[in-house]
């Protein structure tokens, strides 16, 4: 049960939200001006702060950069309250480290939605720190550490693809750098089904790679919870748009592929096209279904794609550090090459054809040091079902 701290001096304000919450489901405490407030939160540790900007003595920004300002009380969600609607109060809150903003008079139900949302993100990101305490590290102590970077990203990636039948797996991730800002993932859902997850950070290096790891988590702890790409990325890209610069940004297909109903179902956030191409009959096409990137645009949705299998199909997911290798000349390796590359080894087997791209890319470059992260997963239905 969440803890929540309302701090209001008007007691209508305070016996309203009490009641509502507290049939919510939530674990409510008051207090009544700032300095109530600072000696609760000490006391009783709450989960979010529900904190009105207007109150005499002390107001709500000074207890907000007190509390902000105090590492043991910084991490703590905080959702502003106020009467006015005014552009420069909402500038001066975020601007202050406010999580939410709601403007009274307000909707008990819409308030107790921003709370499970701000909430929600802040679970997410609650699996990160701890790590990065216990490390105490700083971006660039963890430059001069990055072996152990390195091998804390490494134990992230799926040890082995997933066992299904009738499908063969392949990967391959390249960095750039020693830390990488590219992703792949599978994830179990039940016997049948298995979730499969590409993405790319738009940055470099060690920033990239950390918001990466922030993705990942995020990835799964809804992917078991939704059964619909699109809601999994919308999820995600809630996530991300209220935490994380909004400079860096991440591209990312997921899908779920189910060997019961012999379809990949799966939503684009931005990600280069995927290919499907097929053994049989040489045919080769890309998969132009796409919807926003991640991380910047709080209206963005994601719509499920639903592509049906048969045997001797391939699915080829990559980052665009494939189709963006540049040859000595400055021409990119680009979507045609990759499809006439796909169409003329699509006899190997997943692991051999992303091992081959790899060659193929490295030959074309001149050169095996990338300038920029690859991924690439292949998936290949072989046809034994049952």
């Amino acid at each position: 049960m969440s803890k929540i701290l309302v701090v209001d001096d008007e007691e209508d304000i305070l016996d309203l939200v009490e009641m509502s919450l507290t049939a919510d489901g939530f674990e409510v405490i008051t207090a009544r001006d700032g300095p109530e407030a600072l000696r609760k939160v000490r006391e009783e540790e709450p989960d979010l702060i529900l904190l009105d900007i207007s109150m005499p003595g002390m107001d709500g920004y000074e207890v907000m950069e007190r509390l902000k300002g105090d590492k043991r009380t910084s991490s703590i969600p905080i959702i502003m309250l106020t009467a006015a609607s005014q552009k420069e109060d909402k500038v001066r809150s975020f601007s202050a480290g406010a999580d939410d903003y709601v403007v009274k008079p307000f909707d008990t139900d819409e308030l107790t939605a921003r709370i499970r949302a701000v909430l929600s993100r802040t679970r997410a990101i609650k699996y990160i720190n701890p790590l990065m305490r216990a490390m105490d590290w700083s971006v660039e102590e963890l430059e001069r550490n990055l072996e152990a970077a390195v091998k804390i990203q490494r134990n992230l990636l799926p040890k082995e693809p997933p066992k299904l039948r009738g499908i063969q797996f392949g990967d391959i991730l390249e960095s750039s750098m020693t830390v990488s800002g590219d992703l792949y993932d599978y994830i179990p859902l039940d016997q049948y089904r298995v979730g499969v997850a590409i993405a790319d950070v738009r940055g470099k290096g060690l920033p990239a790679a950390l918001l990466m790891v922030m993705v990942r988590t995020i990835l799964r702890l809804v992917a078991r919870e939704l059964s619909s790409p699109g809601e999994v990325l919308k999820k995600i890209n809630d996530m991300l748009q209220a935490d994380t610069d909004p400079e860096i940004f991440v591209t990312m297909i997921y899908g779920i592929l189910d060997t019961r109903s012999f379809t990949f179902t799966y939503s684009n956030a931005g990600h280069c096209s995927p290919i499907l191409a097929n053994e049989r009959t040489g045919k080769v096409e890309f998969l132009r279904e796409s919807g926003l990137i991640l991380g910047i645009f709080d209206f963005a949705s994601f719509e499920d794609v639903e592509v049906e299998l048969k045997e001797g199909d391939l699915l080829l997911l990559y980052t665009d550090g494939v189709t963006e290798t540049e040859n000595p000349s400055g021409e990119l390796y680009g979507e045609e090459r990759l499809a006439d590359f796909v169409k003329a080894n699509l006899s190997l087997p997943p692991r051999e054809l992303c091992k081959a791209i790899k060659e193929e890319l490295e030959e074309f470059s001149g050169t095996d040091q990338r300038a920029d992260d690859m991924t690439i997963v292949a998936m290949k239905i072989t046809g034994d079902w049952e």
